[in-house]
C-alpha cells in the first residue's frame, strides 16, 4: 500500500510538472515579436536598444527585433524591397523628406484613430514636425526629433588669431562675407585655409534665406518657383561665395584635396565656419585643438531669414499583424524616455518642446550657445510633400545647379530653364 501511494505521488508531481511546462509553452508561443527597421550611428544605436530592453521589460508579452540599416537612400531602398517582396517591418524609422512617399504607396497605418482613443497628448510636439507628418488630415507618424539646417559652427581659435569679432544671431550675409574674407588664407595663389563652407550643397538655404521658396505651396505643390528674383539671388550668392569672393571651396577645390569632406577640414582647422545641422555636434565634442561654438544661420542683408528643416518619427506599418502592440511601441521610442537619452547625446533637437527646452538638451556642454534651436524652428521650411520631388531634384534640380557650382554658369542662365522642364514634365504645367 505503501509503495503504491508513493507511486502514485511520483505520478502527481510528474503531472503538475509537466503541466507547469506545458502552461510555460503556452505562454511563450503567445509572446509576439515586433520588427522595428532604423538607421542610426553607433550613439544613436546604443539608445534604440536601451529603449526597447526597457520597453521589453514593462510589456513582457513583446520581443522587438530592431533592424538598422544604413541611412539615407540604401534605407529607403531596403524598406521598398521588403515591402515588394511582402515581408515589411511593423514599425519604420521614417524622416520628414520621405513620409509622403510611404504615405502615397499605402505603407503606412493612420495614427488618428490611436491617438484618440489613448488620448495620446500630440500637443506636446512641435506642431511644425507634426504637421509635416500629417497628411491630408491623417497623423502617420510620431516625432522623435526635429532639425532645423540651420548651424554654423565657428573655431574660435581662428577668429582668435585673427582678431575676428566671434558672428552672433542677428548677423547677415555682408557680415558673413566679411569674416570669412578675413578668415581665409592663400599660400601660393592656392587656398589653404576656408572662412566658410557647407556640409554639402545645402542651396535652398541661400534661397529660403532670401525670402525666396522652392515650390508655391509645400503642402499642396502645383509648381516649382525657383525661378523667382529672390530665389536666384540666394543660389547665386552661394556660387559667389566660391567664386566672386573666395572664401569657400568649390568642388573642385574640395576633389584637389582628395574628396576631404568640409566637415573633415573642421576637424583639422582648415575652415573657420561650417555650416550644417545640430547633429555634428557628438563629432565635434571629440575636438582636442580647439574650442568652437556655434550661431544661427545668417540673416539676407534686408533682414529676412529662412533654412531647409527635417526630422523624423516613428511610423507603423499598415500591413503589421499587430497594430496595437505596434502604436505602443512607436510611442514609447518616441516618447519622453527616449526623447531624453536622445537629447543628452547632443545629435538631435527633441520633438517634445518641452525637453528640447529642458536641460537634457540645452546641457551646457559645446555648442553652447545651441538655444537658438528653440527660435529657428520658426523659420525652417520643410521639402515638398510630393511624391515626384525625388525626381525633380536628380533630374533637373541638382544638374542644373552643377553647372553653377563648377562656375560655368550664373544662377540666372540655369534656373528658368530648369523650372520649365519640372513644370512642364512633373506638373504638367504646359
Amino acid at each position: 500500500m505503501w509503495k503504491n501511494t508513493k507511486a502514485f505521488s511520483f505520478f502527481i508531481l510528474a503531472v503538475i510538472i509537466l503541466a507547469c511546462v506545458f502552461t510555460s509553452c503556452i505562454k511563450l508561443s503567445n509572446k509576439i515579436t515586433i520588427r522595428c527597421s532604423y538607421w542610426g550611428d553607433l550613439k544613436e544605436i546604443a539608445i534604440i536598444t536601451d529603449t526597447v530592453k526597457k520597453f521589453e521589460t514593462q510589456n513582457p508579452g513583446i520581443d522587438v527585433k530592431l533592424e538598422r540599416y544604413p541611412a539615407g537612400d540604401p534605407y529607403i531602398e531596403k524598406l521598398l524591397t521588403m515591402i515588394a517582396g511582402g515581408n515589411p517591418p511593423d514599425v519604420m524609422f521614417v524622416n520628414a523628406e520621405q513620409c509622403i512617399n510611404f504615405v502615397q504607396g499605402g505603407t503606412l497605418l493612420p495614427l488618428n484613430g490611436n491617438i484618440k482613443k489613448d488620448n495620446f497628448d500630440i500637443g506636446k510636439y512641435y506642431p511644425k514636425i507634426v504637421d509635416k507628418f500629417t497628411i491630408d488630415g491623417s497623423i502617420y507618424a510620431i516625432p522623435r526629433d526635429i532639425a532645423p539646417v540651420c548651424v554654423v559652427y565657428y573655431n574660435k581659435k581662428l577668429f582668435d588669431d585673427a582678431k575676428v569679432k566671434y558672428p552672433s544671431n542677428d548677423w547677415n550675409w555682408n557680415d558673413l562675407v566679411d569674416k570669412a574674407k578675413k578668415l581665409t588664407k592663400f599660400e601660393n595663389n592656392i587656398m589653404t585655409q576656408y572662412g566658410f563652407a557647407d556640409d554639402w550643397n545645402i542651396w535652398d538655404a541661400f534661397v529660403l534665406g532670401n525670402g525666396g521658396s522652392i515650390v508655391d505651396d509645400v503642402k499642396k505643390p502645383t509648381k516649382c518657383v525657383l525661378d523667382s528674383k529672390a530665389a536666384m539671388e540666394g543660389i547665386q550668392f552661394r556660387k559667389d561665395l566660391m567664386y566672386k569672393y573666395k572664401v569657400m571651396p568649390s568642388p573642385s577645390n574640395l576633389s584637389a584635396m582628395g574628396g576631404v569632406g568640409s566637415a573633415d577640414l573642421f576637424v583639422q582647422g582648415k575652415i573657420a565656419m561650417f555650416f550644417s545641422g545640430i547633429w555634428k555636434t557628438p563629432m565635434f565634442r571629440d575636438i582636442k585643438n580647439f574650442q568652437w561654438d556655434a550661431v544661427m544661420f545668417p540673416k539676407n542683408p534686408q533682414g529676412k531669414r529662412g533654412f531647409p528643416m527635417s526630422g523624423s518619427g516613428y511610423a507603423v506599418v499598415k500591413s503589421t499583424k499587430y497594430p496595437d502592440e505596434s502604436w505602443k511601441l512607436v510611442t514609447y521610442l518616441a516618447g519622453e524616455e527616449g526623447q531624453k537619452e536622445l537629447a543628452q547625446t547632443g545629435l538631435a533637437q527633441p520633438a517634445i518642446i518641452s525637453i528640447a527646452k529642458s536641460k537634457d538638451f540645452l546641457d551646457g556642454q559645446d555648442p553652447k550657445s545651441k538655444a537658438f534651436l528653440l527660435d529657428a524652428v520658426n523659420y525652417g521650411t520643410f521639402w515638398p510633400d510630393y511624391s515626384k520631388w525625388n525626381e525633380a531634384l536628380n533630374a533637373y534640380i541638382f544638374p542644373g545647379l552643377d553647372k553653377v557650382w563648377s562656375g560655368d554658369k550664373d544662377a540666372k542662365d540655369v534656373l528658368p530653364g530648369v523650372v520649365k522642364r519640372i513644370n512642364e514634365n512633373l506638373f504638367n504645367k504646359k
